[in-house]
């Protein structure tokens, strides 16, 4: 009896921790979460609320999330969330900033006080074009069939919009049901390869210098003696800061996930993280890292107005590219690892850029070489899969395998890479860009690497002494013409 009152006061005392450290640091993280990502998926991409919910927040995700209310307020533009009344978090919607997490309704006036001033961009749209009179039609539109489709009853794919570009123009697209190619959708770390972009125009500009300069963070060098001071873009571009850093979406109580949803200033978290490896040698794929690099971008900025336009005046307006959100902490700091929304013709232009070294209708983006030094390997990592923000090849890469038959990935091919399955792949070979975005949180409902080699096959490979370089010129604005049912080139 004795062993059983034991065993029962026992179940009761776990219980009771669980449930206290369910509120006191699993429902901040949940509630920020829902709120966050609802805020942003309705109020920034125009989904409807219902959809935002049971897909961009609930969908294959922790059964927990669902014990969380929500209060959308149209009017205000505020998402609230919160757990049986407590632990409530705040998401307001900014004009050009997009959405953030606020503390109270003073807090909520201050950051909308704060919403700069930037000239709207004139959008450049791409062209459509035929595909290539060698690549069969059938085969592509089989491709992007399977994209679209689901490989069980239930849905766990989710492909939202796929685009492809052949020689700068699209060629093919499709979308989801009440996706548009007007609709914005989140890239998450496909904003670390845009960031990439923005310090090469700065440095094109001659305003920052070169990749193996430190990176000019007060907190690191006002100390003489802080070892972290000796950090340099290029560590930081490679993953290879030395610095501690916990990338595990899957722990609410990661460093990831707490920086984007619970602390107000995500470089002010990343930066104070303490030095574990000597810079430069190890490599640790780190949100914290894009985001110490955006605060390096404030600082050489000198103030918060200049920097706050810094991607729409170097990047998006000589791409014309108007449709792209990057959010910000609550200090104005841009989120660089994660947080931008644009549409899938938009994303495709970022890849189209790379394809063409930098250049875009003949006016040089970023320096002669950058792109090269964004896809190569770190020195001491000649076999590495990972460039300077842009991945080398797909994680599970099978290329090497001399016995495997299947269509193989152009050794050429080079990739930005986000959550829930975002991808830019770029393959000058095939003068090919695909962009591929959707809510795949089950990495086996999708199979990029087959789906690349597949569509690669389709294309001849180019000369690249004969190949000349495309991008969008001025022509006829076909933006949205052919959202459903692909361009006319797939149909």
């Amino acid at each position: 009896m004795i062993r059983i009152k034991a065993i029962f006061i026992g179940v009761i005392l776990l219980g009771i921790v669980v449930i206290s450290a369910f509120f006191i640091w699993l429902a901040p993280v949940g509630a920020g979460y829902t709120a966050k990502i609802m805020c942003s998926a309705i109020f920034v991409d125009g989904l409807p609320s219902s959809r935002a919910r049971d897909e961009d927040v609930l969908a294959d995700n922790n059964a927990l999330l669902s014990l969380i209310t929500t209060n959308i307020d149209l009017r205000n533009k505020t998402v609230s969330a919160h757990v049986f009344g407590f632990r409530t978090r705040l998401a307001i919607y900014r004009p050009v900033l997009g959405c953030v997490l606020a503390d109270d309704a003073d807090q909520i006036t201050q950051l909308r006080s704060n919403t700069p001033l930037i000239t709207p961009v004139d959008a450049k749209p791409l062209m459509t074009g035929p595909l290539p009179k060698d690549v069969e039609r059938r085969a592509l539109n089989a491709l992007l069939f399977d994209v679209m489709d689901e490989p069980g009853p239930k849905p766990t794919r989710r492909t939202r919009a796929v685009v492809i570009l052949h020689q700068g123009k699209v060629i093919a697209e499709r979308y989801d049901e009440g996706i548009t190619a007007k609709t914005r959708l989140p890239g998450w770390s496909l904003t670390k390869s845009v960031f990439n972009a923005l310090l090469g125009s700065m440095q094109l500009k001659g305003m920052i210098g070169d990749m193996n300069d430190p990176v000019p963070i007060n907190a690191w060098q006002s100390n003489g003696n802080d070892p972290r001071a000796a950090i340099t873009y290029d560590n930081l571009l490679r993953m290879r800061s030395g610095l501690e850093f916990d990338e595990n979406y899957a722990n609410p109580l990661s460093d990831v996930v707490q920086m984007l949803f619970v602390e107000p200033a995500a470089a002010g978290f990343a930066v104070a993280k303490p030095l574990i490896d000597p810079p430069g040698t190890e490599f640790s794929y780190s949100s914290g890292a894009t985001n110490i690099l955006s605060a390096a971008i404030l600082n050489q900025s000198g103030t918060r107005g200049i920097y706050q336009k810094r991607p729409t005046d170097l990047l998006f307006r000589p791409l014309g590219i108007n449709s792209a959100v990057i959010e910000t902490d609550q200090d104005g700091y841009f989120i660089a690892s994660t947080f931008m929304h644009a549409t899938a013709r938009d994303w495709a232009k970022i890849g189209q850029l790379f394809l063409q070294d930098g250049v875009w209708d003949g006016e040089r983006i970023l320096p002669k070489g950058w792109v090269d030094y964004s896809i190569s390997p770190a020195p001491a990592d000649p076999n590495g899969i990972y460039g300077a923000h842009w991945w080398r090849d797909l994680p599970g890469g099978d290329n090497d395998d001399a016995n495997n038959k299947t269509p193989q990935v152009p050794k050429d091919a080079f990739f930005a890479l986000g959550h829930d399955g975002q991808s830019i792949s770029v393959i000058p070979s095939k003068e090919l860009v695909v962009v591929r975005l959707g809510l795949t949180r089950d990495r086996d409902a999708f199979d990029l690497r087959g789906f690349i080699a597949n569509l690669s096959q389709l294309f001849p490979t180019i000369d690249p002494n004969a190949a000349k370089q495309t991008g969008n010129e001025d022509g006829r604005d076909d933006e949205g013409d052919n959202q459903d049912q692909g361009s006319p080139a797939a149909r």
